[in-house]
């Protein structure tokens, strides 16, 4: 009779502890790809601030659409790396507010980043602007690339005084 009970007991624990385990795996797969986003982030708007239009280009996917509430429509990530090399090189650069970053998994494509950034001209100490922007990022045979942006409530920065 020991041995139903056994059975039993073995059963009620998997019942317990295999939901549970269920639970925190994606909780650990979210907090990877948030690492991993980040680390992509840094790597595109390194290149970026630096004027690296070769490195910069290798994160954008070729059928890029980038959306901006300022400049509209750009098409394209030949137009993009241009449109950045020749207006944003040398005149400011951009910081990522980390803490208000969200991502979330895009199954079978890759992953949505948010949040919001700021841009501060080169030798000031301060940004002079800020925004908000949606990321969509494409996992790759290449590895991961910007496949659609969304940049949008850009304004003068507000201190957090």
């Amino acid at each position: 009779m020991r041995f139903p009970l056994t059975r039993l007991a073995l059963s009620g624990l998997a019942l317990t502890v295999i939901p549970a385990l269920a639970l925190a795996s994606p909780a650990l797969a979210q907090e990877d790809l948030r690492a991993t986003i980040l680390a992509q982030d840094a790597a595109l708007f390194g290149a970026f601030n630096s004027c690296d239009g070769e490195t910069f280009s290798n994160y954008i996917a070729e059928d890029v659409e980038f959306y901006h509430d300022v400049d509209g429509n750009i098409p394209g990530k030949a137009v993009m790396v241009e449109a950045v090399e020749a207006s944003i090189c040398n005149n400011f650069r951009r910081i990522l507010d980390e803490e208000s970053v969200e991502v979330w998994p895009v199954p079978g494509h890759g992953a949505i980043q948010t949040g919001t950034h700021y841009f501060i001209n080169y030798g000031a100490e301060t940004p002079h602007g800020e925004g908000r922007f949606l990321h969509v990022w494409q996992q790759t045979e290449a590895g991961w690339q910007v496949s659609r942006i969304v940049s949008y409530d850009h304004g003068p920065f507000e201190s957090a005084d």
